[in-house]
């Protein structure tokens, strides 16, 4: 008897429940009829931990009804975290549920099961920036490609009040064919609110410990001032990613005591990008340090804006991290429109050699000019000296001043 390909296997199929034994098993949770989880959260199958994180843990699931995968991210202590955990995890639905966009993670359920708070979102297959760049090798026109739909995606967020706060590789996944996912709005914040956590955050800064993802971080970030916390701050972020994805490094050192990392994230200056890699355009090296300018006023205001500048970057247009200068200016507009400017370069020296050449033809018939009437003036002078001359030796010689006129009738008048 030949077996049914594509049918799983009786032991893959006990793995499968043995594993989901655990995990429920792991939160206090039964397991539903049938050997499913059914009775840990009703409709779903967990298969796997995929993810563990400070706030939560991340299982792929299969929702019973529809067959399809998902994801599930569940409370870490489940009923015995804390009151901030709870909001903060609340506050990541009320987020997720609030954007519609295909390149941020979808929240299509939430609520808790005996105690542990859930909410199921997109399963999004794939790896996370960093590793997708390394193990794809892509050229620095599909890296920056991929950052500026990144950055479309964060703006898209920004554009409904929300701010990020941990964006970094890890949190933007790509799925297989080659889409950017942003994922875990844990530590999100909506602008123009006050931050319910942002004493405790100061107050975890000062004692060792620090709210977020410190290499990918902002100054205002690392030195507690959640006031001054905006949109501006995941643009530095993304600047951070950006950087890496430009010379596969950090702006900055960041390993070290706490205390000297902050310091070099509020104060150090990113080193050059092209003292790193001569491969590095001097535009693309332009627009990271903008994003990564210290003084929030100094970056891109926001996510869209960084966004727009690697796309005319990558289209031949004027960047605005450098619409400053002049000269750059016109070097772009030749740039990007050679044929037009070898056109009008080639007819502008047709016109000058034209004008040259006639000013020249004109200045040489002006000199030959001026020369034949000095030559005809001293002709005149010389010519009245001879007569003079000529009247002269005749009075000497008392020969009588004899006229032309004259001189031709007495001819006339001989035989």
């Amino acid at each position: 008897m030949s077996s049914t390909s594509g049918l799983p296997t009786r032991g893959s199929f006990e793995s499968d429940l043995i594993e989901a034994a655990r995990i429920q098993a792991q939160h206090g949770l039964g397991i539903g009829p049938g050997g499913t989880a059914g009775g840990a959260i009703p409709g779903y199958r967990l298969l796997k931990e995929i993810h563990r994180g400070g706030q939560g843990v991340v299982y792929l699931a299969v929702q019973e009804a529809t067959r399809r995968k998902v994801a599930i991210k569940v409370l870490r202590e489940g009923p015995f975290a804390g009151e901030n955990d709870r909001s903060r995890f609340e506050r990541e639905v009320q987020v997720l549920a609030a954007l519609r966009h295909p390149h941020i993670v979808t929240v299509h359920d939430s609520g808790s099961c005996a105690g542990c708070f859930y909410f199921v979102m997109d399963y999004v297959a794939g790896l996370p920036l960093d590793r997708h760049v390394e193990l794809h090798g892509l050229t620095m026109e599909q890296r920056l490609d991929l950052m500026a739909t990144i950055c479309e995606a964060v703006n898209a967020a920004h554009l409904r009040g929300v701010i990020h706060r941990d964006l970094k590789p890890g949190n933007i996944r790509i799925d297989p064919q080659g889409v950017p996912h942003v994922l875990d709005f844990g530590l999100a914040k909506l602008s123009g609110t006050d931050d319910m956590h942002s004493s405790r955050g100061i107050e975890m800064t000062q004692t060792g410990q620090f709210i977020g993802s410190l290499p990918w971080a902002s100054p205002e970030q690392a030195r507690g001032l959640s006031h001054a916390i905006d949109v501006r701050t995941d643009v530095y972020s993304l600047g951070v990613m950006l950087y890496q994805m430009l010379v596969d490094r950090f702006p900055y050192d960041v390993e070290g005591p706490l205390k000297d990392v902050l310091e070099r994230i509020s104060s150090v200056a990113p080193t050059s990008p092209r003292s790193l890699s001569r491969l590095v355009h001097p535009e693309a090296e332009a627009i990271a340090l903008k994003a990564l300018s210290k003084r929030p006023e100094d970056r891109y205001q926001n996510a869209g804006e960084l966004g727009r500048d690697i796309r005319r970057f990558l289209a031949g247009l004027p960047i605005e991290a450098k619409r400053d200068s002049t000269m750059y200016l016109i070097r772009k507009a030749m740039h990007r429109y050679w044929i037009q400017s070898l056109i009008a370069g080639g007819l502008f020296l047709l016109v000058l050699a034209f004008s040259v050449t006639i000013t020249l033809m004109f200045k040489v018939q002006s000199e030959l000019l001026e020369q034949a009437a000095e030559d005809r003036q001293a002709w005149l002078i010389e010519r009245e000296r001879l007569i003079e001359r000529a009247a002269e030796a005749e009075r000497r010689l008392g020969v009588p001043p004899t006229d032309a006129s004259n001189e031709g009738g007495n001819e006339s008048s001989k035989p």
